[in-house]
């Protein structure tokens, strides 16, 4: 099962229409909120509490500094490095695939950014968001995040699904750890 970025693809009562039919997920994957909707599916919150948070979330995020976010077809390993020497006030706000990442900064530095990169022949898209996710421009919802994730019941998967952070099967611990939450906020 595939979630979305929007909310959710398949919600509970989706998962339960298949599993009526004998179709059960071996595993699942969730782009950014899209990982609430597996978590919530693998038991690790409850429907209300993954609403109530990815509600919460965009509201702190609302309330932070716009800016933007554009993809560039360009190796991880080599955007970092070029944009450490070149757009600092950048960064890396997710890796989609080899040669596909995400940037992430103040508007000003990403349209700079934008022209050099369009200068040296290198294919990058701007995407239509009013704020730079998944970047340090997001680092004052944090705190609040992590606290409203202390408030709520957090339980270990009973089924598997890959972590936004590492593209790796999710931990119990990570599941389980508000701060990993706020990480996922934050982190590429």
């Amino acid at each position: 099962i595939t979630t979305g970025d929007w909310s959710s693809d398949v919600c509970s009562s989706d998962l339960l229409l298949w599993q009526s039919w004998g179709v059960r997920p071996a595993a699942m994957l969730g782009h950014s909120i899209g990982e609430y909707v597996a978590a919530h599916l693998a038991g690790v919150l409850s429907l209300a509490d993954a609403l109530a948070l990815v509600a919460a979330r965009g509201r702190l995020m609302q309330g932070m500094a716009p800016g933007g976010m554009a993809a560039v077809h360009m190796d991880e390993g080599a955007l970092r490095a070029w944009l450490a020497a070149n757009a600092p006030a950048l960064e890396i706000a997710a890796v989609n695939a080899p040669g596909l990442c995400a940037i992430a900064g103040p508007r000003e530095a990403l349209d700079a950014g934008l022209a050099a990169l369009a200068a040296m022949g290198t294919e990058a898209q701007p995407l239509h968001t009013s704020h730079a996710f998944h970047s340090s421009m997001m680092d004052g919802v944090l705190e609040p995040f992590t606290a409203l994730v202390r408030g709520i019941a957090l339980h270990a998967p009973t089924l598997p699904y890959v972590s936004n952070l590492t593209g790796q099967w999710i931990t119990p611990e990570q599941a389980t750890s508000p701060a990993y939450y706020a990480e996922h906020l934050r982190r590429a």
